[in-house]
């Protein structure tokens, strides 16, 4: 509820605090497959955020990559209605990558 009443200036404020880390500082996530109970998922989590953590887990890349921008736009308070999946880039891309063997890192930007 608070999300869908937060003001536009309220929320450009929080996009702009996102932007001003991603650009400056970036946040760089471990990622890696977990197999458990015969189930297969993959689970990223930060390691430079500066305020806590940041996770995510998906069973495809792509499932994690939409779940790893979500949980940055919470971790920022982006309110719902203003998150922009764009406005977050992974390097190396998240989407292309269908098989993840071992640990990789993966830094979110603009």
């Amino acid at each position: 509820v608070q999300s869908y009443l937060a003001s536009p200036s309220r929320a450009q404020e929080k996009i702009s605090d996102l932007l001003i880390e991603l650009r400056h500082r970036g946040v760089n996530f471990d990622i890696q497959p977990i197999d458990e109970n015969g189930q297969r998922y993959f689970y990223a989590k930060s390691v430079n955020y500066p305020r806590g953590s940041i996770s995510a887990t998906g069973q495809t890349m792509e499932e994690l990559e939409r779940e790893l921008k979500d949980a940055i736009f919470t971790a920022f308070e982006v309110p719902v209605r203003y998150c922009n999946a764009d406005l977050i880039v992974f390097n190396p891309p998240l989407a292309q990558n269908k098989v993840v063997v071992a640990h990789k890192k993966v830094y979110a930007t603009t």
